[in-house]
């Protein structure tokens, strides 16, 4: 499948950070993978709604395979929100005439009938990964799953904070991670090696680098002494919808994901704090702990400035070639803009206008207005 980039020429001269250019557009879906929920939110025979601006979804935990689905909320035989179904077996019972939709999107059974519909209810691609669910919002993974760069999945032990909204763009969050003035400026880090962008494909962005701690409050005093000022950092870009930062302070190191989806007034956003896992269970849940503090104070600083923010990157001020690559790798990524039933929008158009009209009173065409 090519690759529809349909916000950015890439043949085009004019500066990226401009924010002039003509093609500058935020998309409200990406093709890309979205945190939904916590593993153990979704137990077997749990069924939830998940929405996107103009897209709803509908992930539910087989009770026999014990395995996460994910299909279009809507029933494709008359349009019932699945979400007030229930889960029979490894199925998803339609509540309004008990229709049953596998995990791949087959009619498994229709009430009295011989058989059942050759109907198919779309399918979404869904992944779990350090205790969380992800689903991919496209018909085939174009990248894998979001995964750390320094820890395998068992390695780590996470715990999933409070979602919070803010009313400014999801490409506003996902920036802040690349943007090296304000973390020097507003966060006090100056850098001591790198930093170096990586694209490890089309959908993936990460950077590397060695900062030391310039700022002077008691959480930045504690980072300075735990790393002896040499912290390195990882921040990996998956898709525009999960942001990944893993901080090496050498006698401990953290992990925090931060989770973007759109929402109709602006964005939320689920941190995810994670610390190295070791033999001492104790230990790990102190040191998880100051990972939250830790990184909690570090973006409630971002939060208060944020919220009702308008983002529109200007090519004015100091260069920043790490900000500019990832606005660049930003405006690359493929928006998903087909119809719930798998349709492109120009196709959907077609076929609704193809729809038999209700006939009205007065004739085949109803009564007319005259002169």
């Amino acid at each position: 499948m090519a690759l529809k980039y349909p916000y950015l020429s890439l043949e085009t001269d004019t500066p990226l950070s401009n924010p002039q250019h003509p093609g500058w557009h935020v998309p409200d879906r990406l093709q890309s993978w979205y945190r939904v929920c916590g593993s153990r939110d979704l137990p077997p025979g749990g069924v939830l709604r998940w929405d996107l601006p103009g897209r709803s979804f509908v992930v539910y935990r087989g009770r026999d395979d014990g395995q996460v689905h994910a299909l279009a909320a809507h029933c494709a035989h008359m349009g019932t929100h699945l979400a007030h179904g229930t889960v029979v077996g490894d199925a998803l019972r339609c509540p309004l005439h008990n229709w049953e939709w596998g995990g791949d999107g087959s009619c498994r059974r229709v009430p009295g009938a011989a058989g059942a519909s050759a109907l198919r209810q779309r399918v979404f691609p869904v992944a779990e990964r350090y205790g969380s669910v992800f689903l991919f919002n496209g018909p085939l993974p174009r990248y894998p799953a979001p995964e750390l760069a320094t820890a395998a999945e068992g390695e780590v032990l996470l715990l999933a904070g409070s979602p919070v909204r803010l009313r400014c763009s999801w490409a506003a969050v996902a920036s802040n991670g690349f943007d090296m003035q304000h973390l020097r400026t507003v966060h006090g880090r100056d850098l001591q090696e790198g930093p170096a962008l990586e694209r490890l494909d089309p959908y993936r962005l990460r950077m590397r680098s060695v900062l030391r701690v310039t700022g002077r409050s008691l959480e930045d005093r504690a980072i300075r002494w735990i790393s002896r000022d040499r912290v390195r950092l990882t921040v990996t870009c998956f898709g525009g919808t999960v942001v990944a930062v893993e901080s090496d302070l050498g006698r401990t190191r953290g992990v925090l994901l931060l989770c973007l989806r759109p929402v109709p007034e602006g964005v939320e956003i689920t941190p995810v704090f994670g610390t190295r896992r070791s033999s001492l269970g104790a230990w790990d849940a102190l040191r998880l702990r100051l990972a939250r503090r830790l990184y909690t104070v570090f973006i409630r600083k971002d939060v208060a400035f944020m919220d009702d923010m308008r983002f529109h990157p200007s090519s004015g001020g100091p260069a920043d070639p790490v900000l500019d690559g990832f606005l660049e790798y930003l405006r690359q990524l493929p928006e998903e803009t087909s119809t719930e039933e798998g349709l492109d929008e120009t196709a959907s158009t077609r076929r609704r206008a193809a729809l038999p009209r209700a006939r009205r009173p007065g004739g085949p065409d109803g009564p007319r207005d005259h002169p």
